[in-house]
């Protein structure tokens, strides 16, 4: 069997992730302003409701326009997420693929696992070999067989 080829990817900012990231934000402030609407009385807790939807939509919506900037390299034996001098190990899990974008959650030796959306768009000539190297058996050596295979 060969092994999948060698690829550093970009997974910074997407616009699929930036527009699921408005649409989230949208549905929040149309449910404070229905719950804003259909109060007799408007009191302390409407105003925080507005103040901590405006907050963190602005925040979420910021934050997706300004990600780090980091690679997921894989070298044909392990993953690592390439962020500025520091190259720490991790394995990807695909969580959502709708061909032309992933949802990535990526589980480093320790600390907090990173999500990312990589884009066809941003590197189209190696998107292929990104997804040949995350659907590869060789690239996931915790997994030994099909989820649904029986035990022997």
């Amino acid at each position: 069997m060969y092994n999948a080829p060698a690829v550093t990817y970009p997974v910074g900012r997407s616009h699929f992730q930036i527009s699921l990231t408005l649409a989230v934000v949208l549905a929040g402030a149309v449910a404070q302003g229905a719950w804003w609407l259909s109060s007799p009385a408007h009191g302390a807790g409407h105003g925080l409701g507005w103040v901590l939807c405006l907050v963190f939509g602005a925040w979420s919506v910021w934050r997706g326009r300004h990600p780090p900037k980091v690679q997921l390299a894989w070298d044909g034996r392990d993953w690592r997420l390439q962020a500025g001098a520091s190259s720490p190990p991790v394995r990807p899990q695909v969580i959502l693929d709708v061909q032309h974008h992933l949802l990535l959650c990526l589980r480093p030796e320790t600390g907090f696992a990173v999500w990312v959306w990589p884009a066809q768009g941003t590197q189209p000539e190696r998107w292929l070999a990104l997804r040949r190297a995350l659907f590869h058996p060789a690239s996931h050596p915790e997994s030994t067989g099909l989820a649904a295979s029986p035990e022997v």
